[in-house]
């Protein structure tokens, strides 16, 4: 009888790294039972910081470390959402930075080129979205669309995947309006 071995790509669940600038270790880690994030900054004494319960915690959420702090990954089977956070020295919290949502919808049917994608800059509001549209049944790249959309100030400990969810409406709602240009 032979042996076989499964292999699963491993994810990484948590990351411990000098987040707050104090050259002190702290960490980040994804509890899946409480469907939140959990921190323990050094600046803080290591208490636990907890964000907001994420509703919809796939199977293929992840962290990276950044230069500047960690990302939070969620994905979902042909779309998902990277979280970006950093530490505001002056709240003293973590705070969400960036999003950006990937779209690959299209590219069921048209591949990988077709992958739509966008991002806010949740410091200056800034969004850019590079989507694909269908037009008498080729792939289109749309023009790039650029705007303001602002979110309110959100820190670990207030963060949900709500607002992730928020972020894809209006994302959905900037298409719409820019497919047909």
């Amino acid at each position: 009888m032979g042996l076989s071995v499964l292999a699963f790509g491993q994810t990484t669940r948590e990351i411990i790294k000098d987040l707050d600038g104090d050259s002190i270790k702290d960490t980040i880690r994804i509890d899946s039972d409480s469907r939140t994030l959990i921190c323990f900054l050094s600046t803080q004494k290591f208490k636990k910081i907890q964000s907001g319960v994420i509703q919809k915690l796939n199977f293929g959420n992840t962290l990276e470390p950044t230069k500047k702090g960690f990302e939070f990954w969620n994905d979902f089977d042909r779309s998902g959402f990277r979280c970006v956070f950093e530490y505001d020295a002056k709240a003293k919290k973590m705070r969400l930075v960036q999003m950006r949502r990937i779209d690959d919808i299209l590219s069921f049917d048209y591949g990988d080129e077709a992958k739509g994608e966008s991002r806010v800059n949740l410091i200056t509001n800034e969004y850019i979205g590079n989507f694909y549209r269908v037009s008498h049944g080729k792939l289109q790249k749309m023009p790039t669309i650029k705007t303001k959309m602002t979110f309110p100030v959100t820190y670990l400990e207030t963060f949900g995947d709500a607002l992730c969810f928020d972020y894809e409406e209006k994302c959905l709602a900037l298409y719409k309006e820019n497919e047909k240009k």
